[in-house]
């Protein structure tokens, strides 16, 4: 094959088409998970309800609504995300108007200051964290135009718009009183503007040199995106994007509440036994356990940052050792900026199978052990599964 046909080839594929990772689903790896995010919002049904849920790869139309929805990214595929925040970074009086690859009237919007921006999908496929990192990079007016939801194929997915509309308008307000982020359902006098491709923006002399004076800004926008298709355990594309965003915003107000984004904060009681199975459960890697065999030591690691209040942990816990706030404030998810020790100790061994516990006064089997000496035939589980069980 000539490298003029293999080019040809690997310009053809679609990098938009959908790809679900079963394995990453919260479903794969909790059977308690309520999380029915993808399946809800998909508009033509292509997403089959199931634990995990399975793509129906010939209904999906790739309108990426599914890929900042999932918490732990469980879909993939190119969005225009990357591409639009290098298109801001062109822009001089910091207005846009978003519209979606299928807006018939593109060419004309609400002011003729303002720049039309048009992405290929939807626009409820870009999130919450893509608008906030338009706003780090100093976007100042940001429009997403529905106007034209009800006649579209995917309508279902408006009330969506006006929801991350919603998120990041509320996480702004507590300090960032100048920047507008709004979804407008009606024109009444649209005029002509300036309409560019998220992937094609014009580029004259001007925009180079303009370009060449905010290499900061286009360094920085490339930076907001490093990491969020990488495949380790990790939060989704929305929670990547909001985070770096953030740590590019000037400072919000400590108080501020984080409702709706699915941010918790966790503690662990002293019933902590230190097996480590909330560490190797968590989806995101918000827990980390670690042992030092030698120093016969065991230490919890939490970053609020990272967790998507999913309860995976609550639920694996069997001493029923975990506590988790759906309710916090900014300042306990954003005030430190490294991972937290939650619990920490000695370990000892179980007299019994000899496994490493926490040591606790008066303890010397493992609550395995101890369970089965009074228990020979019983099965042990944990306390908040048997509750769910029996409800």
């Amino acid at each position: 094959m000539s490298l003029l046909n293999a080019a040809e080839r690997f310009a053809s594929i679609d990098r938009s088409q959908i790809t679900l990772d079963p394995k990453r689903c919260l479903h794969a790896q909790d059977q308690h998970s309520d999380c029915a995010a993808c399946f809800e919002i998909c508009p033509v049904q292509a997403i089959v309800i199931g634990k995990p849920p399975s793509l129906d790869s010939e209904k999906c139309e790739s309108c990426l609504a599914c890929l900042p929805v999932c918490p732990v990214g469980a879909f993939h595929a190119d969005d225009d995300v990357a591409d639009l925040l290098t298109s801001a970074t062109h822009i001089e009086d910091q207005t846009v108007e978003l519209l979606c690859g299928l807006h018939p009237h593109p060419e004309s919007g609400v002011g003729s200051e303002s720049i039309g921006i048009q992405i290929h999908g939807c626009l409820a496929g870009l999130g919450t964290g893509a608008l906030l990192a338009l706003s780090a990079l100093g976007i100042k007016r940001i429009t997403l135009r529905a106007d034209s939801c009800s006649d579209c194929k995917w309508h279902s997915l408006h009330s969506q718009l006006h929801l991350q509309t919603k998120k990041a308008t509320r996480f702004l307000s507590a300090n960032e009183k100048d920047i507008s982020i709004i979804c407008v359902d009606e024109i009444e006098t649209p005029v002509e503007r300036p309409l560019w491709g998220a992937k094609n923006p014009p580029l004259s002399r001007r925009d180079l040199f303009r370009m060449m004076a905010k290499q900061g800004q286009v360094a920085l926008a490339r930076a907001m995106e490093n990491g969020v298709t990488a495949s380790k355990r990790q939060p989704g594309r929305d929670r990547l994007r909001l985070l770096s965003a953030v740590s590019h915003l000037p400072e919000l107000d400590s108080s501020a509440g984080l409702n709706e984004l699915n941010f918790a904060t966790l503690t662990i009681s002293q019933a902590c036994t230190a097996c480590g199975t909330c560490g190797r459960a968590c989806p995101t890697e918000a827990l980390r356990f670690e042992k030092n065999d030698e120093a016969m030591t065991y230490r919890l690691t939490f970053s609020a940052q990272n967790c998507i209040g999913c309860d995976l942990c609550e639920h694996v816990c069997l001493p029923d050792a975990i506590s988790l706030n759906h309710a916090p404030i900014f300042e306990e998810v954003f005030g430190v900026k490294e991972a937290q020790v939650v619990e920490s100790g000695s370990l000892v061994r179980c007299d019994r199978c000899k496994s490493l516990m926490a040591a606790r006064d008066g303890m010397k089997l493992c609550p395995l052990c101890e369970y089965r000496r009074a228990h020979p035939f019983g099965s042990m589980m944990p306390k908040k599964v048997l509750r769910e069980s029996r409800s």
